[in-house]
């Protein structure tokens, strides 16, 4: 009998969803003999072959993600050993097909990326805000939270919009409305 491998992708926000949803695997196939993986989050690419022989497994699970251009993802694939030796090669044909071929199963789609600002507007003009915000396609946004000077509204825009959105909100307010990135998003807008 030969070999089982198991592949499972799943997208991720950040590393440590990734090394959550790899525990995860290890916990679910505790009796498999490898549990290797690749991750690719924005800049942030790792991948392990856990045991198998160097350059076998992950990276040629991580080159899976890189060809289909898959950001935020992750992949990992359970051996349970059959008792043959594949060989380097076909290791890594093993490997990177069961990728593959769980990419293909679970599909692919398009995130756009986002900014969070926060829009500072008077009382007279937050109605204007509200507008505009509910109009852009792909915007979020809070509750305004009030205070003496007006309001303050919180709302994520995808990225490419985000200086745009500032644009349109000064010229409706007369400059009267601030919007800002929120702390903690500090990559520039239309990236």
């Amino acid at each position: 009998m030969g070999s089982r491998f198991i592949a499972t992708v799943a997208p991720v926000d950040d590393v440590a969803e990734a090394i959550a949803h790899l525990e995860a695997q290890r916990a679910a196939h505790q009796g498999a003999s490898h549990h290797c993986w690749a991750y690719r989050v924005g800049a942030e690419q790792r991948f392990s072959d856990d045991g198998e022989p160097g350059g076998t497994a992950g990276r040629p699970m991580l080159e899976v993600l890189l060809k289909r251009d898959l950001d935020h993802a992750v992949a990992v694939v359970v051996r349970y050993f059959g008792g043959r030796k594949l060989g380097a090669g076909g290791l890594a044909r093993a490997y990177a097909g069961a990728v593959a071929r769980a990419v293909q199963a679970a599909g692919e789609r398009e995130v756009a990326s986002t900014v969070t600002l926060n829009v500072r507007a008077p009382f007279a003009l937050l109605d204007t805000v509200l507008r505009e915000l509910d109009a852009m396609a792909g915007a979020r946004r809070d509750d305004p939270v009030f205070d003496a000077d007006g309001a303050l509204v919180r709302a994520t825009v995808p990225r490419r919009q985000a200086t745009s959105l500032q644009r349109l909100l000064a010229e409706r307010t007369r400059g009267e409305a601030r919007c800002e990135i929120a702390d903690g998003d500090a990559d520039p807008p239309d990236r």
